[in-house]
């Protein structure tokens, strides 16, 4: 098999793979989809980002972006809002890669493939399995509609369904059924059904009890089931009524998006309680300050003791948390204050405190301590032959670009199993061009990210609008031009805007320097990656000053 990081083709003989991309799980190759929409190219854009996953415009949603930490703009004044552009190409995508679609699709091998959930990682093996490896695949999914945590844990403020309805489209093109409304019981009724090989993606759908008393009384939900009754609901028109006060307890982006959709149901005081502080959430921080920036109050060092019934409300009884020593999380450990119990009156409690693998005990396989199942790290084989399993049900939860990432390895992996060359890569852009050169206008030193509009804090929270509104053309052309095209130093050189402003003399002008990888070494072991300063989007920072 071709392993999979060989797959990223540079078209430029010599070009390095740029930090952005090698920090992205599925390999994407950011600079020239970047140097496209420079070019005001999207659909090339879009057609770059597709070679490597089948949802473009909803990683441009919602992707955590571990690519943006890494960008070498970072070590001026911030790093390119990367996502913020691919998500500008998949709004304006023209289409160009299904000029090359068709020559992508392999020939029909026979085999037949089954796949349990229809999360990220479980379309996205579908999509490779089908199109690029000739199988034919099934996908199940328990709900009603696919998509799983895609549909049912992300709120359309952040998701907009007609993106999801249309990726999902495409991937069901190639020899890809999806059969909703039927949960698998029994692994091995699918073999005997004819299924080959199984991929197990249902992803981490059980959440954790709070484990005190009174979490059984009516008005206290379980994060999870809120989310998924909401989003739901949405589509069909049927909300849930919480009432005006609700309390949420966690802080990871479960109980984030939970405030946010309370806020949308007309809840007029929201507040997150944590045990721990601010630096110890889970949450990402942005996602945290977009809840407080529309009314969301956060409390911190904050404990469920126990909930009660209260005439028509309920009363959650809660006690003051103190740091300790580090636990096995990593993170301080919290620790009752003494008789500082105190109680508030509330509507509606979620629990939002983590979730774990949605694993029937009647598939019979190896699971760690904590639910997820166990599997070859390389191979992504179960303890039971012909059963592979990956994303969140494997990783834990993570985020969308990490689950599409082992969706591509699974594909991989289950297409050498039937007999496969596991290759899956496939070429729908354009032959290498003018994205593979220096654009003449390259933003020096000093000009920071574009912000994105978005809705104004005192309306988005009275609806499901989409929050942040995306870069116009011209934004997102703007944007591009602060990427260094650190893919291109090892064939073309640095661009002077680099060099010149970091006062550094390059080695091709008889000096010294080769691209400053001394330097970005130092700074980044002094100060580690960029300051996180979220206040707007694309939340990335307004200030860095590498000489801080």
């Amino acid at each position: 098999m071709k392993n999979d990081s060989d797959a990223k083709t540079l078209s430029v003989s010599g070009r390095q793979n740029a930090p952005c991309t090698l920090g992205c799980p599925a390999g994407i190759d950011v600079p020239r989809y970047i140097g496209y929409v420079a070019l005001g190219r999207f659909g090339e854009a879009a057609a770059v980002v597709r070679e490597r996953i089948p949802f473009p415009a909803i990683c441009g949603y919602i992707c955590y972006r571990p690519c943006e930490p890494v960008c070498r703009r970072a070590l001026w004044e911030a790093p390119v809002a990367i996502n913020a552009i691919k998500r500008a190409a998949a709004e304006r995508d023209t289409e160009v890669w299904r000029k090359n679609w068709r020559a992508t699709i392999a020939s029909p091998t026979g085999r037949r493939a089954a796949i349990v959930g229809s999360g990220p990682a479980g379309l996205t093996a579908a999509y490779y399995l089908g199109k690029r490896c000739g199988h034919e695949v099934t996908v199940f999914e328990a709900q009603a509609r696919p998509g799983g945590q895609l549909r049912i844990g992300i709120p359309p403020n952040r998701l907009p369904r007609e993106a999801l309805d249309q990726e999902i489209g495409v991937i069901c093109e190639n020899r890809v059924e999806i059969r909703c409304n039927h949960r698998v019981e029994d692994l091995e009724e699918l073999f005997r059904s004819g299924y080959e090989a199984v991929f197990l993606a249902v992803g981490t759908c059980s959440p954790r009890d709070l484990e005190i008393a009174g979490e059984d009384l009516a008005g206290v939900w379980k994060g999870v089931q809120f989310l998924k009754e909401a989003n739901l609901g949405f589509e069909h028109g049927r909300l849930p009524d919480l009432g005006g006060r609700v309390a949420i307890i966690g802080a990871g982006n479960v109980a984030v998006d939970c405030a946010r959709t309370a806020l949308r149901l007309g809840a007029e005081d929201v507040r997150i309680l944590y045990r721990r502080s601010r630096r110890e959430m889970p949450a990402y921080e942005f996602e945290m300050r977009a809840a407080e920036v529309e009314g969301v109050k956060v409390e911190f060092l904050t404990a469920p003791v126990r909930i009660e019934k209260e005439d028509r409300a309920l009363k959650l009884c809660l006690q003051r948390m103190e740091l300790g020593e580090v636990d096995r999380s990593g993170r301080a450990a919290p620790r009752p204050v003494v008789g500082s119990e105190y109680a508030i009156v509330v509507d509606t409690v979620m629990a939002a405190i983590g979730q774990v693998p949605g694993v029937s005990g009647a598939w019979r396989l190896a699971q760690n301590k904590d639910g997820t199942v166990v599997v070859e790290k390389e191979t992504l084989r179960t303890s039971r032959q012909g059963v592979f399993a990956g994303g969140d049900v494997v990783l834990g939860p993570v985020n969308v670009i990490e689950a599409i990432a082992h969706g591509r390895k699974a594909a991989q992996e289950i297409d050498l199993y039937l007999g496969g060359s596991g290759e899956i890569g496939e070429v729908l852009a354009p032959d290498a061009g003018q994205e593979m050169e220096y654009h003449p206008d390259i933003h020096p030193h000093g000009k920071g990210c574009v912000s994105m509009m978005e809705l104004s804090p005192g309306t988005r929270a009275r609806d499901f609008e989409l929050v942040e509104r995306g870069y116009t053309e011209e934004e997102a052309r703007e944007e591009a031009l602060r990427c260094v095209r650190c893919d291109l130093w090892s064939v073309k050189g640095a661009p002077e805007v680099w060099w010149r402003r970091r006062g550094l003399r390059p080695y091709w002008l008889g000096g010294k320097d080769r691209m400053g990888r001394e330097k970005d070494r130092r700074h980044a072991q002094e100060y580690g990656p960029y300051t996180i300063k979220y206040d707007h989007a694309p939340y990335i920072p307004h200030e860095y000053s590498p000489d801080k």
